[in-house]
């Protein structure tokens, strides 16, 4: 569905709503600047068989009033309104390739699909606690492309465990995708069923995919902590019923280092 990178950060870390930033010492009301390394268990695109690990950097640098520079969220603003936690960035999606370039990039099983070129994203997001659970509504509508489409996704995390230096949460996602995005990543059409093989298909506007999770954060001191996180994403509706989707329940993992100072 994305590039593999993309698709790791949204997917894995839409457990939470913090990002890597958040997992060491709070800010104090601050700027901060935070730097990490991690690895990532997930699959080639959305739907196939074969998975691989991938190597995940990352920067951010937050600013104390409220504005961000991520490779994980974009370039953006975040503040809260009446308990209302409210972002909107400029992040970049990747694409996909329709043959596998390297380790770290693409699929053969889409020969003949063609690429979907990468493209600037607006990602404007509301989120709202209720007591312990956080609720969150992220939409991501495509600039540079629009004829790929935009995606809504529902997320939810709730606590499991909390002590001085551990956390346990659990966390829940579904992706809506609208008919244009659906087609782009899922469905074939006559000219690609006759380049690729597969058979033509039509995918429709609706739920795309669930995904579910544990992530496990460990603070080793003021400045070092451990983030993990061990999920599955099924494939729903006309995602799932794709000629592109050979597997529609993947297993992901994540670990990161990340070091805030």
């Amino acid at each position: 569905m994305r590039y593999a990178i993309t698709l790791t950060l949204v997917s894995l870390c839409a457990f939470s709503g913090k990002s890597f930033a958040e997992e060491a010492k709070p800010a104090a009301g601050g700027d901060s600047f935070t730097a990490g390394v991690g690895l990532a268990y997930v699959p080639e695109y959305a739907g196939a068989d074969k998975s691989r690990v991938l190597p995940l950097p990352f920067l951010e640098k937050t600013y104390a009033n409220g504005f961000f520079l991520s490779t994980q969220r974009g370039i953006g603003y975040a503040t809260e309104v009446d308990g209302f936690k409210l972002s909107g960035a400029l992040g970049y999606n990747g694409g996909r390739k329709d043959h596998k370039e390297n380790y770290f990039s693409g699929s053969d099983a889409l020969k003949g699909m063609g690429n979907i070129e990468g493209a600037a994203q607006a990602v404007l997001s509301v989120g709202y606690q209720v007591g312990t659970v956080g609720l969150s509504l992220t939409t991501k509508q495509n600039l540079g492309h629009r004829e790929y489409g935009s995606t809504y996704t529902l997320g939810l995390e709730a606590p499991l465990y909390t002590s001085a230096t551990d956390q346990i949460g659990f966390g829940a996602s579904a992706e809506y995708g609208d008919r244009k995005h659906m087609q782009t990543y899922f469905g074939v059409t006559a000219r690609q069923s006759a380049a690729s093989g597969y058979k033509a298909y039509t995918a429709k506007a609706g739920f795309e995919n669930v995904t579910a999770g544990v992530n496990w954060s460990h603070v080793i001191d003021s400045n070092w902590a451990v983030r993990s996180v061990l999920g599955v994403s099924r494939l729903t509706g006309d995602a799932a019923d794709s000629p592109l989707t050979k597997r529609k329940t993947t297993p992901m993992v994540m670990t990161a280092l990340v070091y805030r100072f």
